[in-house]
């Protein structure tokens, strides 16, 4: 569908909107890309982390890009802060975690 749409509008461009439209339609192809990969491995994380013992993720909140995975919300205490950075740690395609924001619920501690 995608190579029909651009065919057809290619039949009305002159070649430098030629050029432009195969630019930003292989640019889009791109973030699409990325952006589905991101997404991938966020819900990666989730699954992961939902079927973890010894995790609560009512309060976490998990976002993905380029390998770099941030983590914030709430855990109960420090040891589920640790168990949930080390399982995230541990996951094939994280190449960081940031957990920065990952709070201790009731305590003024990170």
């Amino acid at each position: 569908m995608g190579a029909f749409l651009a065919a057809v509008l290619l039949a009305g461009c002159n070649s430098e909107d030629a050029r432009h439209l195969s630019q930003d339609t292989r640019q889009l192809a791109q973030h699409a890309g990325e952006s589905l990969g991101n997404a991938g491995l966020a819900g990666k994380v989730n699954t992961v982390l939902s079927l973890r013992k010894g995790v609560d993720m009512s309060g976490l909140h998990v976002e993905a890009k380029d390998g770099a995975v941030t983590l914030s919300g709430h855990v109960r205490d420090a040891a589920e802060r640790q168990r949930v950075v080390e399982t995230v740690n541990g996951i094939r395609g994280v190449e960081r975690v940031v957990a920065d924001d990952l709070r201790i619920a009731g305590a003024n501690a990170k």
